[in-house]
């Protein structure tokens, strides 16, 4: 019987979010009088290109 392909989901779902709180806290941290716009723009974006890359990673590795 196979495993689920699809039983790590959640883990993009963490790692966009963890990019974009990062990115926010850091923008905040850094420059008091921003807003954090920009940081979560910037968070998101990489967020995403990294699930992107663990995606292809499990869809390239199946155990």
């Amino acid at each position: 019987m196979n495993k689920d392909p699809n039983r790590y989901w959640w883990m993009s779902l963490v790692l966009v979010v963890v990019c974009t709180g990062g990115f926010y806290y850091f923008e905040r941290t850094m420059f008091p009088a921003s807003n954090g716009l920009v940081g979560c723009i910037v968070g998101l974006a990489l967020g995403g290109a990294l699930a992107a890359l663990l995606e292809d990673y499990f869809d390239q590795n199946p155990r």
